[in-house]
C-alpha cells in the first residue's frame, strides 16, 4: 500500500485526530499490538493525528522509542500518559475484576481525568484501522456522551431469560443499545460538564461487583445509558456483527472500509487461522519497527505462533483445554445455573442485611 502523505493545509488547519490507546505490558510484548493500531491509521488516514498512549510502569523504554519510531516515521505524533497516579480513584473492588483479564481495560476510564481535551477516538490495542479514521470522527457526538456499535447486532439480541439478561437487569444496562467498549468516539467536554464519572465508579463497582461481566464495558453502558449514540457495525466489525473476522478474503466487502476487531481468542498474534485479520495484522506488523527485527527473530516469532494455532500445534494438551473450557462452560455455567447462583446469593445478603438490622435495634 501506497503510504498517505499528510498535505500541508492539513497541517496548518490544526485539524488534529486524537486517538487513545491504553497498554498495560508487563511480558514487554503487548506495546507491538499498540503499534500495529497506529500504522493501520496512519497507512490509511491524511489528516495528522495525534496518538495518546495511556500506560503504567509495564511500558519499557525501548517499547517507548519503537512507539515513537512508528508515529515518526509516518510524520504524526504520539503522547505517552502514565496513569498511575491516577489508578487509586479506581477502588479495590475495580481492581479485583480487572484483574481476571488485563489492568489495562481500565485505563479507558481515567481518559476524562488525563486528557484536557474535547473529543477522543479510544482503540482497543486488538483491532486493524482498514479506513480512513477520520470518518468516525467526523460523526457528531455533541449531543451524547459516547458513540459505539452494538455488543449484539439488533436481529440478534439476547434472550430475555438468560445469565446476560439477568446481569444487565441487575448492573442497568439495556439490551437494546449496549456497545462494544472496544471503538469509542467519546464527548469529553459532555462527559465533564453533565457527570461525575471518577467520584461515582468506587460505589458503582461495589454496589455490583457480583454481576459485573466485562469490567469497563458494564459501567460504561451502565453509566451513560441514554446518552449513547449506535453507529454503523464497520467501525467495530468484530465477530459478533457480520462474521468479518471468518472472512478470508480481503477484496471482501465486509473487510473495506471498516475497523477489524479481533473480539475472540485466539488473536490474530495467538494462533494463525488465515482470516482476513489474521492477514491484515501481520501485513501491518512488518511495518512497525518490530516487524523490522532482524530476520532470525521475525522466522522465531512466526514459527511461536504457528504451533500454538489449532490445526498445527504438536500437544494434544491445547485440544484438551478446549474441551474442558466448553464442557465447563455448557454444564457448570449454562444460563440456569448462573442465574439461580445469583439469586441465592441475593437471598443470603437480604437474610444477612435483616440479621444485622436486627442486632442494631436490639442495641
Amino acid at each position: 500500500m501506497e503510504r498517505l502523505e499528510i498535505s500541508e493545509e492539513n497541517k496548518l488547519a490544526g485539524d488534529v485526530i486524537h486517538v487513545v490507546l491504553a497498554v498495560y505490558d508487563p511480558k514487554g510484548t503487548y506495546a507491538r499490538h499498540a503499534g500495529v493500531v497506529m500504522a493501520s491509521i496512519f497507512e490509511r488516514t491524511r489528516n495528522p493525528v495525534r496518538v495518546h498512549i495511556l500506560h503504567d510502569q509495564t511500558l519499557t523504554e525501548h517499547n517507548r522509542v519503537l512507539l515513537t519510531e512508528t508515529a515518526e516515521s509516518y510524520g504524526q505524533s504520539v503522547e505517552f500518559h502514565d496513569v498511575m497516579p491516577h489508578m487509586g480513584q479506581l477502588g479495590e473492588d475495580a481492581i479485583k475484576l480487572a484483574q481476571q483479564w488485563s489492568i489495562g481495560t481500565l485505563f479507558r476510564l481515567l481518559i476524562v481525568e488525563v486528557l484536557l481535551l474535547d473529543k477522543v477516538i479510544y482503540l482497543d490495542c486488538d483491532v486493524v484501522v482498514n479506513m480512513n479514521i477520520r470518518e468516525l470522527w467526523d460523526i457528531a457526538v455533541d449531543n451524547c456522551a459516547l458513540a459505539g456499535v452494538l455488543d449484539r447486532p439488533a436481529n440478534k439480541p439476547y434472550r430475555r431469560i438468560s445469565a446476560k439478561a439477568f446481569r444487565f437487569k441487575h448492573i442497568g444496562c439495556d439490551q437494546a443499545t449496549y456497545i462494544n467498549a472496544g471503538v469509542l468516539s467519546i464527548n469529553l467536554y459532555r462527559i465533564r460538564k453533565k457527570y461525575n464519572l471518577t467520584q461515582e465508579i468506587v460505589p458503582w463497582f461495589s454496589r455490583h461487583k457480583r454481576y459485573i461481566d466485562t469490567v469497563d464495558q458494564d459501567l460504561i453502558n451502565s453509566y451513560f445509558r441514554g446518552d449513547i449514540k449506535i453507529i454503523d457495525g464497520r467501525f467495530n466489525n468484530g465477530h459478533v456483527f457480520i462474521n468479518a473476522n471468518f472472512c478470508d478474503d480481503l477484496n471482501d466487502p465486509r473487510i473495506a472500509n471498516s475497523i477489524l476487531h479481533a473480539i475472540l481468542s485466539p488473536k490474530p498474534w495467538e494462533a494463525l487461522k488465515g482470516f482476513a485479520m489474521d492477514r491484515l495484522y501481520w501485513r501491518t506488523f512488518l511495518k512497525t519497527p518490530w516487524g523490522r527485527l532482524e530476520p532470525e527473530k521475525i522466522v522465531d516469532l512466526m514459527i511461536d505462533v504457528a504451533e500454538k494455532s489449532p490445526l498445527t500445534h504438536r500437544r494434544t494438551y491445547q485440544c484438551y483445554k478446549r474441551i474442558f473450557f466448553r464442557w465447563r462452560k455448557d454444564i457448570f455455567l449454562n444460563d440456569i445455573v448462573v442465574i439461580v447462583w445469583f439469586m441465592m446469593q441475593e437471598l443470603y445478603d437480604k437474610i444477612k442485611s435483616s440479621l444485622i438490622q436486627r442486632k442494631i435495634e436490639k442495641i
